[in-house]
């Protein structure tokens, strides 16, 4: 739904393609970076990796602004 609202139309699948291709590869990504910290028995960098990717997803939704989804029509001249 934020994806949707924040796209301009006409655009809207090829925003939707990048952002869960972000998904998909930090889901594939992570567990091998935060696996590897566990096993060296780190788990304050794990947690505090987490929170740190969690506030900068945060941030960046907050900085997500509204794009008019309808054609704007000059105005006509007097």
């Amino acid at each position: 739904l934020l994806v949707k609202r924040s796209t301009p139309e006409g655009s809207t699948g090829r925003v939707y393609g990048i952002v869960y291709s972000g998904l998909d590869i930090g889901q594939a990504l992570s567990p091998l970076l935060f696996g590897v910290l566990l096993d060296q028995g780190r788990f304050s960098a794990v947690l505090l990796g987490l929170a740190v990717v969690q506030g900068v997803l945060i941030a960046s939704a907050f900085n997500v602004r509204r794009v008019r989804r309808t054609a704007v029509v000059p105005a006509q001249a007097a």
